[in-house]
């Protein structure tokens, strides 16, 4: 099963975050109320929070404000949580575009005729050897070969990206998470 949500934070001293019916049922069935979960963080940090229903709708609450003053997290960033277990989720936490070697992007493909590479991964994780030539894209055990080139002064996806769209049913304005896995493989999810 592969599940996640990602929601931007728009209120960062909110006592709770609403998560998506559907993932709660997929990930917890119909006996989700009230339960407790385990939040774990890349820093190593792991908080308790309980997943309840308010207005009809669940939400996480009790300790999340704690998580969101822990990390420190900011109006804005993109937060991407995956279920570990039935009472663990991992928690990423992307700002300005970065969560360490991984980044977001929204395919706008139609309007610009390309696809971003984010600036600040470029220079995270490429430093001096900016990202141009081959790579290989794989999503759910399938790869796409897919160029890269410079334009005027970022990077963007070129050649196959049409191609690894289409066959993805990726959709205009989609937003798309990008894993660096080495210097010529990414991860997409």
């Amino acid at each position: 099963m592969y599940c996640s949500f990602v929601k931007y934070l728009v209120n960062p001293a909110s006592l709770s975050i609403d998560v998506p019916i559907s993932f709660v049922k997929q990930v917890y069935g119909e006996t989700w109320e009230d339960k407790k979960l385990h939040i774990y963080h890349a820093s190593g940090k792991k908080w308790v929070v309980r997943l309840k229903r308010v207005n009809s709708m669940p939400v996480l609450t009790d300790g999340w404000q704690t998580v969101a003053s822990d990390l420190n997290l900011q109006k804005d960033c993109l937060l991407n949580f995956q279920p570990l277990s039935q009472f663990g989720i991992d928690l990423s936490c992307y700002v300005n575009g970065m969560c360490g070697e991984s980044y977001y992007t929204i395919k706008c493909y139609l309007r610009l005729g390309v696809t971003i590479i984010e600036d600040s991964f470029v220079e995270e994780c490429y430093g001096d050897n900016p990202p141009t030539g081959t790579y290989e894209i794989c999503y759910k055990g399938s790869l796409w070969i897919v160029s890269t080139s410079k334009l005027h002064s970022g990077y963007v996806f070129s050649h196959g990206w049409p191609e690894l769209c289409n066959d993805l049913g990726i959709h205009e304005d989609d937003l798309l998470l990008f894993q660096k896995l080495d210097d010529v493989f990414f991860f997409f999810f």
